[in-house]
């Protein structure tokens, strides 16, 4: 039983590091990909915004102080800003989706960039940056005809 548990834990440990070199490798992918949104931005590409879907959410306090009201990230890609999250309470959230008939509002307001996004919602967003990307080549495309 002895080597069957350590077989595991060392398999467990080389996955546990595999995960962690995805991560980082995803990770290291965003700031280029933000650069290069960056130079489309100077190039005259701005005042775009495009948000993907909700990558996660948390009560907004621990604290007695605070309410149970939740915070949801969503990612997002903004002209100029790059890749990212709105950040919005769950309510909000909820409302902004189930009221089609209303001007969408502006989430350049709610826009937080990548490199200060906390680490655990940072890690979700290489899981839709290739969504978002996709639909800013599509607006191009329609820009261009």
């Amino acid at each position: 039983m002895h080597d069957t548990l350590t077989g595991r834990a060392v398999e467990l440990a080389h996955l546990t590091d595999l995960i962690r070199a995805s991560l980082a490798l995803a990770d290291s992918a965003i700031h280029p990909i933000n650069e290069q949104l960056t130079g489309l931005a100077e190039l005259g590409i701005d005042n775009l915004e495009l948000e993907g879907p909700r990558v996660f959410s948390r009560v907004a306090g621990s604290s007695p102080a605070f309410d149970d009201d939740r915070i949801v990230f969503a990612a997002a890609l903004l002209m100029p800003g790059g890749l990212g999250c709105t950040v919005w309470s769950a309510d909000d959230y909820s409302s902004r989706y189930g009221e089609s008939h209303h001007e969408p509002p502006s989430l350049r307001e709610r826009f937080v960039a990548y490199d200060r996004l906390p680490p655990i919602v940072r890690a979700m967003i290489p899981g839709v940056a290739p969504r978002l990307v996709v639909e800013l080549l599509q607006s191009f495309s329609l820009l261009t005809r």
